[in-house]
């Protein structure tokens, strides 16, 4: 099996590292940062093919034709509308005009977002993309990116829609937030329970969705249980080997003082989503508190390095 995974970033790595022990894999990335940097010397030491590659200006095709799977990763949750609309509209536009014409054998497996519906056990929409509000810039991109894909693909197709992605590798704001406390013995008590998956068993569903290669199914992945957000400050500080204090935050006070990138998905709070098809497709979909130990100490890693940054 080739694997093409577009974008390289913690969930791309985590996903290439995991399909590089059942086929030959490649990852493109558009830049570089030191933490990327170190996701490139992670992959190539799993015999992983890495390419500097934008799809919108370089000649994709050729990879396209090559690859079985193309796992699309490449997207944006805040910056100008510019930059949202060129990753997670335009860049779907190309993948499916590319694909359709060049290798519609093929399988694309697309890692869309949360489209702004919240509730209880939320499904996805019967008639897609049809019922739903998102609101936010990122939500309407993305719902956009969706459509674009869905309305012209003449290839095998599977939407992903993930809830909180948590691992190892993960260098995102929020964990980044997390660790900072953590490293300080201080754990907020907020009260926000949100769904997540592990980046671990969303690359299970990736590799078992190429196999299966679905003519079009767009499905919520999410673990089947929503977690106390607290939980991740608490696994962090244990794992750092720091005594902890907790202290009750007000809602309304976190809302106002988290980063933007945070306050986005508290929308989301208490909101639990069908997890059927990620279960048949993933197997065990529990709370993963090993990766949360990793990643605290990949972040240490990071933190010891200065190369503690957002990516």
């Amino acid at each position: 099996m080739n694997y093409l995974v577009l974008g390289l970033g913690f969930v791309a790595t985590h996903v290439a590292e995991f399909l590089s022990n059942y086929g030959n894999v490649t990852v493109t990335y558009r830049n570089l940062n030191p933490v990327k940097e170190i996701y490139m010397d992670l992959l190539k030491e799993k015999h992983v093919n890495i390419i500097k590659l934008d799809p919108l200006i370089d000649d994709i095709g050729k990879y396209i034709a090559q690859s079985d799977t193309i796992i699309n990763l490449i997207g944006e949750i805040s910056g100008s509308e510019e930059a949202l609309r060129r990753a997670n509209v335009e860049v779907p536009r190309l993948l499916s005009k590319t694909i359709s014409e060049i290798n519609p054998n093929a399988t694309l497996i697309h890692l869309s977002g949360l489209p702004g519906v919240t509730g209880n056990n939320v499904k996805p929409e019967t008639s897609h993309c049809e019922g739903i509000n998102p609101i936010t810039l990122f939500e309407k991109t993305k719902c956009e990116g969706e459509r674009v894909l869905k309305n012209n693909a003449k290839f095998n197709l599977a939407i992903l829609r993930p809830s909180l992605i948590y691992g190892k590798y993960g260098a995102h704001i929020q964990f980044i937030t997390m660790y900072r406390f953590a490293k300080m013995g201080f754990v907020p008590s907020l009260g926000f329970r949100f769904s997540v998956i592990s980046a671990n068993a969303l690359s299970r569903i990736i590799k078992n969705l190429s196999e299966a290669k679905p003519k079009f199914t767009y499905f919520y992945v999410t673990e089947c249980e929503p977690i106390r957000i607290d939980v991740f400050f608490e696994i962090m500080a244990k794992t750092l080997g720091k005594g902890y204090i907790k202290v009750p935050i007000p809602k309304f006070l976190a809302k106002a003082y988290l980063p933007s990138d945070i306050r986005n998905l508290l929308k989301y709070d208490g909101t639990t989503f069908d997890c059927s098809k990620a279960k048949e497709f993933a197997g065990d979909l529990k709370f993963d508190e090993k990766e949360v130990e990793e990643n605290a100490k990949f972040l240490q890693y990071l933190d010891k390095n200065r190369i503690l940054i957002p990516t």
